[in-house]
């Protein structure tokens, strides 16, 4: 029964797929995206690791350069060099180069510089364990051999199963002393993308769930909780994609607009939307799943309203 939860979430993938193709064909929206997924995957995959920072710190210290005394300065940098790594495998995915060994190392670099430059780049020298975790990981001695098998698996990819289970099979030999899920998430969403599909955007709030479905995985070799997770994550990251990019789509919500196009609506900034919200001048319409901001039309003559005083 779980194994064809898996078949039914993976047959729902091809017409989401071929959506998403569709709505981000021209360069245009793909920059777009690629702008949001730059600030969205750094909040959730920092999150899960402990960062502290709100969607609304990293998006500022990502896209403002601005920070607050309130947060260590370490959570700061985390979003930074997330957003750095992301502009990396987006390279990588303009240019078309193939993923090798050099790839995760230089992703990693880019996660960990400024903050642990003396690892940054390199595979670990010493034994690590996971925090509350009864999973044994392999000999620092062996990391190097199973890397180059685990790229060699690169030749036999067949759909989007094998796609994810990279995603697992990095964890498990934990390359690295530190930065390890943040790294095999960045992997896993160029191979998504390389391929045609959307990345997989894993919320803070099931960052238990995800967890341990990876432990069960480590422990058992029992995946099917760990696939199901993250095929029934990939499909929602398609409709949450979906609800903020596709105008054409008839939900309540994709009638509505993300703040950037209502700014560009009322030819004001996007800081004075957001400073008239934060003071109370104007109220969004709702927020998403993801907690955005989204205007309906009518506040389009509220504001000319306003501007008109």
């Amino acid at each position: 029964m779980e194994y064809m939860e898996r078949v039914s979430l993976i047959s729902q993938l091809s017409d989401r797929k071929r959506k998403f193709n569709k709505l981000f064909k021209e360069e245009k929206s793909k920059e777009q995206l690629y702008k949001w997924l730059k600030s969205e995957l750094a909040y959730t995959s920092n999150n899960i690791e402990g960062n502290t920072l709100t969607r609304k710190e990293t998006r500022l210290v990502i896209e403002e350069d601005i920070t607050s005394s309130s947060k260590p300065f370490v959570h700061y940098q985390e979003a930074v060099n997330h957003a750095k790594a992301f502009d990396y495998i987006i390279d990588m995915l303009k240019s078309g180069k193939k993923i090798n060994e050099n790839t995760v190392l230089e992703i990693h670099k880019r996660l960990l510089s400024g903050i642990d430059d003396y690892n940054a780049g390199f595979y670990r020298n010493c034994p690590v364990r996971i925090s509350g975790s009864r999973v044994i990981l392999p000999n620092p001695i062996k990391v190097p051999d199973l890397m180059k098998d685990f790229f060699a698996k690169y030749e036999k990819f067949d759909g989007v199963a094998d796609i994810i289970k990279t995603h697992l099979d990095f964890v498990s030999i934990h390359p690295f002393s530190d930065g390890n899920g943040r790294c095999a998430r960045l992997l896993m969403n160029l191979l998504l993308m390389q391929n045609g599909y959307c990345p997989i955007i894993i919320r803070p709030r099931d960052r238990k769930r995800y967890i341990n479905s990876i432990e069960k995985a480590q422990l058992t070799g029992e995946i099917e909780d760990y696939m199901r997770f993250m095929l029934y994550r990939l499909n929602n990251s398609y409709i949450t994609i979906f609800d903020i990019f596709d105008t054409k789509n008839e939900t309540p919500q994709a009638k509505l607009m993300t703040i950037a196009k209502f700014a560009k609506a009322v030819e004001l900034p996007v800081s004075t939307i957001r400073y008239w919200v934060k003071v109370g001048k104007l109220k969004p319409t709702m927020y998403t799943e993801s907690g955005y901001m989204m205007f309906s039309h009518e506040q389009i003559k509220k504001v000319e309203r306003m501007n008109q005083k």
